[in-house]
């Protein structure tokens, strides 16, 4: 058996690969991990023997060693090799930074070994918006031959925004050390008990403790016809999604649309309705004049996106929307408005959040919770490639009346940092010849207990090109992040959830989602708006346009454990709970393909009667399968016990599971 590390994204995975001799097949069994650290093994090097994923000085490198200098039995590991040789520099290796969340405990830990004088220092370190170290706590080992563990905790403190680990020596310090195994964990809060009727999707590995011969991955949008185009003189060539689309929200209202229109450096909030929501018309509403006229679908002048509150008391607040205006100097910011209609708006008289610029608001009405998603810019940009820029990124806030904001579980920070453009997202875009990503806007969209969403990914590619040069040109398309708590996000798969279109078609350059959706049994869906060219706009020859149209998936069809069917694959649970009667799947099987359950006590043994023989196999494209055993469906028998499902799949994709 041999142990591997697989880096997916921003978590690393331990991967084992054993050969199974009866069959010649090799299974791969992906056990998730909370290691935060990208390489923290030093096993991945470049040519001159510097870790890979670390920032590095000189008198630093990896080597492949042996006998007692190697941590860990397998002959192929390597540790870090810290010599520092120089007489006028402090000489420091600084792992990437990670998101931090304010008020978690981080637990650092690594491994050294000292071959001669004083061993480098282990340090973790949380950096806030300005690119500041506000909170550190350092250990160092006592000179030992043998490998020893070296353990920190600490606080997040409030207001950070990353952490990162570092190992460091000073001045004239010149002892040799060896490094290996380096992690950065913190302890998930983790609930067993499964609500009734509240599907668990596969988004994350929260409750996963275990895959063979399984990935999970994106599935892309089905797209509609353009519904919506520039028709009216106030929306030039532009309307698009920075919006919302509710639906018999109120009862009977049918679809309403509050969508974005641009003309002349100037946004307009317009609205349309429909019954169907395919065909829409913009009514006449005699609110905002253009152009000496009122008979048009403005709303609002400036932008933002809408939630209606059924169950605020006042009902001239029901309709609530957030806008950055930046035409109020005098009210920089994100500002909110109220509505009793959504078509009439009431300025609050000052802003509710810093800075300005893209904003979604979801309100989570199970927990009378908003939910607002501000871009914020930080100094953390690729500063090598891109002196003097600043990264967009994704922060969330929370609030009981839209007023008074806070970030989630910390009532003294105004917002956190929840998804950026981080190292492997720059990595990506670098490869394909730009520069880095950001994150343009993100809207989060409540569902089935947890919260699903879509950071719109900006490829930057120039700073020189097209109208908007100064803030960078390049494409931006959304993909898709989970959070369980809106503190502690996951993005275990960056394929786009909204594909760009086709080379020179209509949404080719720039797509955004509304900051919504809609659920029916068996589809979910989000409009989007796109543009035809990127971000950096039009050129002296070609105009931008921009159109709305409907992104599908089926029902939590938004990603999928898939098997290909060569080799069964599984899926196992961590330790669950529930109170229902019956287990029900989402799963769509291929030609031949299956899906079998069986349920576990809580050490993984099968429980007699649910075993997997016991299973009957459930085929084909089912929405609500019925999971059924010899002796019938019924699990009265285990409500409240602690048991783990697995979940046997051969050739075909596995969306959700559910008890009732």
């Amino acid at each position: 058996m041999k142990l591997l590390r697989n880096i997916t994204g921003s978590k690393v995975c331990l991967v084992l690969l054993f050969a199974l001799f009866s069959s010649g097949v090799k299974a791969q069994v992906v056990i998730p991990n909370t290691n935060m650290i990208t390489n923290g093994d030093f096993m991945s090097r470049d040519p001159f023997q510097r870790p890979l994923c670390w920032a590095t000085g000189m008198g630093l490198q990896t080597a492949t060693l042996s006998g007692a200098e190697r941590h860990g039995a397998n002959k192929d590991d390597q540790s870090l090799k810290v010599s520092d040789t120089s007489t006028t520099s402090n000489l420091q290796v600084r792992s990437e930074k990670k998101i931090a969340d304010p008020g978690t405990v981080y637990k650092a830990t690594a491994w050294v070994k000292t071959k001669t004088g004083k061993p480098a220092t282990f340090r973790l370190d949380f950096w806030d918006q300005n690119n500041a170290v506000i909170g550190t706590k350092s250990a160092i080992a006592t000179p030992a031959e043998d490998w020893q563990q070296l353990t920190i905790e600490l606080k997040a403190p409030d207001k950070c925004t990353h952490v990162t680990v570092s190992i460091f020596t000073l001045v004239a310090e010149t002892g040799l050390s060896y490094w290996d195994d380096i992690a950065l964990t913190y302890e998930v809060n983790y609930d067993p008990a499964l609500k009734n009727n509240v599907r668990e999707l596969f988004m994350d590995d929260y409750r996963i403790t275990e895959m063979v011969d399984v990935q999970r991955v994106v599935k892309p949008a089905v797209k509609s016809k353009v519904l919506i185009h520039a028709t009216e003189p106030w929306e030039g060539t532009s309307n698009y999604i920075y919006g919302t689309v509710l639906k018999n929200e109120p009862a009977g209202t049918g679809y309403r649309m509050w969508y974005c229109a641009y003309l002349k450096e100037k946004y307009f909030v317009c609205y349309a309705t429909s019954v169907d929501g395919i065909t829409w018309v913009k009514p006449k509403l005699g609110i905002i004049e253009f152009n000496g006229n009122k008979q048009n679908n403005i709303c609002r002048v400036g932008g933002g996106t809408v939630v209606y509150d059924p169950d605020d008391k006042d009902a001239s607040r029901r309709y609530k929307m957030m806008s950055f205006d930046g035409e109020i100097k005098e009210n920089f910011g994100y500002n909110v408005y109220f509505s009793p209609d959504g078509l009439n708006w009431t300025h609050y008289p000052k802003p509710v959040l810093p800075y300005g610029d893209v904003s979604n608001v979801a309100y989570d009405r199970e927990k009378h919770l908003f939910i607002a998603t501000t871009k914020q810019r930080m100094l953390v940009s690729n500063t090598s490639v891109t002196p003097g820029k600043m990264d967009r990124m994704a922060f969330v806030s929370v609030s009981d009346d839209f007023i008074n904001w806070h970030a989630p579980g910390q009532p003294n920070t105004i917002a956190t940092l929840a998804v950026e453009g981080d190292p492997s997202d720059d990595r990506l875009v670098m490869s394909k010849g730009g520069i880095e990503a950001n994150v343009y806007g993100m809207p989060v969209y409540p569902y089935q207990g947890i919260y699903i969403g879509f950071p719109w990914m900006f490829d930057i590619t120039t700073y020189n090109s097209g109208v908007f040069a100064v803030t960078g040109d390049g494409k931006i398309q959304p993909q898709v992040a989970v959070s369980r708590d809106l503190r502690h996000w996951s993005r275990p798969v960056r394929d786009p959830v909204i594909p760009l279109g086709k080379a020179g078609s209509w949404d080719d350059g720039t797509l955004y989602t509304s900051s919504n959706m809609q659920v029916t049994d068996k589809e979910m869906s989000v409009y989007y708006g796109a543009m035809s060219l990127p971000h950096g706009g039009s050129s002296p020859t070609i105009t931008q346009y921009a159109r709305i149209a409907k992104a599908s998936w089926r029902r939590d069809g938004f990603v999928s454990l898939y098997n290909g069917g060569s080799d069964p694959g599984s899926i196992t649970t961590k330790t669950i709970t529930f109170t229902g009667k019956q287990l029900l799947v989402n799963t769509k099987l291929d030609l031949g393909g299956s899906l079998r359950v069986e349920v576990l006590d809580k050490d993984g043994k099968a429980i007699n009667g649910y075993g997997l023989a016991q299973c009957k196999a459930i085929v084909a494209d089912q929405y609500t399968a019925v999971v059924t055993w010899a002796k019938g469906a019924d699990l009265s028998a285990l409500q409240g016990k602690e048991i783990k499902l697995r979940f046997h799949l051969t050739g075909g994709n596995l969306y959700s599971y559910w008890f009732k």
